[in-house]
């Protein structure tokens, strides 16, 4: 018995020394949030930790707790960063913790946690290729970042390189500068630099400076075999082939992206394989080694196909085996043009060229605004004030017709389109001996062109825009012109009487009762058109023409049965 009491006592002993053990550890984790060694060191522990949001919450459990303002913020934004690795796509969970950590960095006005917060919210953004949204909020971020002292940021490199990455997606030389900034605030010989050294090689070779690129990959492919960072490594290769491509060494292109591929087939880099298959296929198929390219293809194609991001990759890789196909396969072909469009349109939408173009007007935009702002403010006279003024309208007006031009292109391109189809088709038929089967196919055609049309109609529906409201009575116009008139019934019924005016004279002398409306169906379907292309042609619904078909078996009764007997005949 005594020996069970000294259990028990041990075991009431122990248990309160790891309870406060415990207790002192979180007062000591929450205390320290208020220090930004501190700050960093619990964003960095959290980057790199799994997807499970539940664990998540009970690591971060002290921050919740606690009553800083400073580990709310973190609390949500790095709950946020956690739901977005889980999901691996936009979603609603994420932008409610990202847009709350914002709010509370303001209301504490604390320009780190304020900038902090925008940047990690601009990288989701930026990873799911949301870039309509995430250019304002960048815009504002780097405004911002100018009224502080780097070394009062939470991670100053990693802003400074954010915004490069940026400026580098919309084609702006200031990119070079933001990432040679970022260099001044990491490790020299750190995977990191090495990556940044690499962005600017790109920088650099986009605007067709090869030498300054080259010196650039070269300088980081030595950090990362310092480092030991293969993976970097391996992307370092992919680029410094496109060197060697531009120049017009393919040997050397070719070697660097097998090397490449071998790498992130290794280390499980999906992504980079693409993107260095995707390049690889483009070589060798200038070199005219199509069956080499399509298994790589299809290796690339089957990464693209995984994630929805991948798109504009997967766009590159259909593009790519249409080329090799060359209409060597037409059912193949067409089945990879339907596949391309649906990704135009999904990209047009989201990190499409247009989106990206918009995109890159707006920060022109912001940037002449911010520029004729600091000259205003220098200026004292009022009339120099004024001749500003007049710049930003003009500039203004400028861009915004081009964004209008840019944007509406498309639509009015395709209404002009589906006028000459018209036109040309309607032509075809007149100067063609017409018979039954050239007006069946005419009928056809015109169905296409009315459900194009009402696709377009039904895209616009929703804007309220003047130019859109504007279009939308110019298609529905084009949209009548389809219609069947009672020109183009009369002459398509002398037609039909011609070749099948035994059919018509039964019907008639069987079914006198019939008007005219239950003749133009009756006459339609023996053409074999369904109830759905009948309606497009009349321009009535598909309800309509059932009821029609109703109506005429009530009045027909028994008699219905023998009427459709002699149509399918």
């Amino acid at each position: 018995m005594i020996s069970c009491a000294k259990k028990i006592r041990f075991f009431f002993v122990l248990s309160a020394v790891v309870f406060f053990v415990e207790l002192r550890a979180q007062k000591s984790s929450i205390s320290s949030v208020d220090s930004l060694k501190d700050i960093e060191t619990i964003i960095s522990k959290e980057n790199n930790s799994k997807k499970d949001t539940i664990e998540l919450k009970k690591r971060l459990s002290f921050l919740k707790k606690s009553s800083s303002k400073k580990s709310q913020i973190l609390y949500n934004a790095l709950l946020a960063n956690g739901y977005s690795a889980f999901f691996d796509k936009i979603n609603s969970r994420s932008e409610q913790y990202y847009l709350k950590s914002i709010e509370e960095a303001k209301k504490l006005n604390d320009s780190a946690f304020i900038i902090w917060t925008q940047l990690n919210y601009s990288k989701y953004l930026y990873f799911y290729c949301q870039i309509d949204r995430l250019i304002p909020i960048v815009l504002k971020t780097m405004d911002e970042s100018n009224l502080v002292d780097p070394s009062e940021m939470i991670f100053p490199h990693e802003t400074f390189k954010f915004f490069g990455w940026i400026m580098s997606t919309v084609e702006d030389d200031s990119a070079i500068s933001y990432y040679k900034k970022s260099m001044q605030y990491m490790q020299k010989s750190s995977s990191e630099s090495a990556g940044v050294l690499n962005a600017i090689g790109n920088c650099y070779f986009r605007n067709k400076d090869l030498s300054n690129a080259l010196h650039y990959f070269d300088q980081s492919e030595d950090i990362a075999l310092q480092v030991g960072d293969s993976v970097r490594y391996a992307k370092i290769l992919g680029d410094k082939a496109l060197v060697y491509e531009e120049k017009g060494n393919l040997n050397d292109a070719i070697r660097f992206l097998k090397q490449d591929i071998q790498y992130s087939q290794k280390f499980k880099i999906e992504k980079n394989e693409m993107y260095a298959s995707i390049l690889l296929a483009r070589i060798l198929l200038k070199l005219k080694d199509t069956s080499t390219t399509e298994k790589i293809l299809e290796r690339a194609g089957e990464i693209a196909s995984s994630k929805s991001y991948y798109r504009s990759s997967l766009k590159e890789v259909i593009e790519l085996k249409l080329s090799i196909l060359n209409g060597k396969n037409l059912s193949k072909e067409l089945l990879l043009r339907r596949q391309l469009k649906q990704i135009e349109e999904y990209l047009l939408n989201t990190n499409g060229n247009t989106v990206l173009q918009r995109s890159h007007w707006l920060i022109q935009k912001e940037k002449y605004e911010n520029d004729t702002e600091k000259i205003r403010l220098q200026l004292e006279e009022g009339e120099r004030t004024k001749k500003i003024y007049i710049i930003i309208v003009i500039l203004t007006l400028s861009l915004s017709f081009v964004l209008y031009y840019s944007l509406n292109k498309k639509l009015k391109e395709k209404r002009l389109k589906l006028q000459n189809d018209r036109l040309l088709f309607e032509q075809k038929l007149n100067d063609a001996s017409t018979d039954i089967s050239t007006y069946a196919e005419y009928l056809k055609n015109k169905n296409k062109q009315i459900s194009i049309l009402e696709n377009e109609l039904e895209e616009i529906k929703s804007s309220t825009s003047i130019q859109s409201e504007e279009e939308k009575v110019k298609l529905q116009e084009v949209l009548s012109s389809h219609l069947m008139t009672d020109e183009n019934w009369n002459a398509f019924k002398r037609e039909f009487i011609k070749q099948h005016g035994d059919f018509y004279n039964t019907i008639m002398e069987n079914f006198p009762e019939l008007k005219e409306s239950n003749l133009k169906i009756i006459m339609l379907q023996k053409l074999n058109l369904n109830n759905y292309e009948i309606s497009s042609l009349l321009g009535v619904t598909t309800d309509a023409i059932k009821k029609s078909k109703q109506r005429l078996k009530k009045k027909l009764g028994e008699r219905y049965d023998l009427l459709f007997e002699i149509i399918d005949k």
